[in-house]
């Protein structure tokens, strides 16, 4: 009997030191992550975030989430925006309500969206790029500075000149020495100068 009980007694130290282990390596590799994020050694510090998500054996808990956000954080700055969108998208799963992913989510689809934008532009595809800016505007960007260029690059592409033109002219009252719109213009300019409306 004393041996049995001799033997849980271990066996539940054992577990408890195994625990305590596992969470000061989860702990010093998050301080590591941490300390490479805010040195702009995002690599590194994704490294370190994945090692500590590891070896949390898919517990779900605060330290979880918070190391999923710095992981979506050094994605987002390696540009690899579509990895961190999925991050956000997962956290939303568990928590649909919260500001912050909802707020983070949305910026990332954003950018995710205008890449694909002029993947989009680039191979032909103006419906699906106008698709994409219908998305940005009606989730709030349509006044983003991005947005209303592409919106511009968008007329242009489809042959619709003064709509083209007029967009343009907009946007470079707001930006007024941005020098690739100041090009747009001239160009849109000469090509309607043949064109009847």
């Amino acid at each position: 009997m004393k041996d049995k009980l001799y033997r849980k007694i271990i066996l539940l130290f054992s577990i408890l030191m195994l625990t305590s282990c596992s969470n000061n390596k989860i702990s010093q590799y998050r301080a590591y992550g941490i300390d490479n994020l805010e040195n702009n050694h995002y690599e590194e510090a994704l490294e370190y975030f994945d090692k500590a998500i590891s070896l949390g054996n898919g517990e779900v808990g605060n330290t979880q989430y918070e190391l999923l956000l710095y992981k979506a954080e050094c994605l987002f700055m390696l540009k690899r925006y579509k990895e961190s969108k999925n991050i956000y998208e997962l956290l939303l799963k568990i928590d649909k309500n919260n500001k912050l992913y909802n707020e983070l989510y949305n910026n990332v689809g954003s950018i995710v969206n205008l890449v694909e934008f002029k993947n989009a532009i680039d191979n032909g595809d103006v419906d699906y790029a106008d698709e994409l800016l219908t998305e940005l505007k009606v989730k709030g960007f349509e006044h983003e500075k991005s947005v209303m260029y592409n919106q511009g690059v968008l007329y242009e592409k489809k042959g619709e000149w003064k709509n083209a033109l007029n967009t343009f002219n907009y946007y470079i009252k707001q930006y007024p020495n941005d020098e690739d719109a100041l090009h747009e213009i001239e160009f849109i300019s000469a090509q309607t100068t043949n064109v009847n409306y």
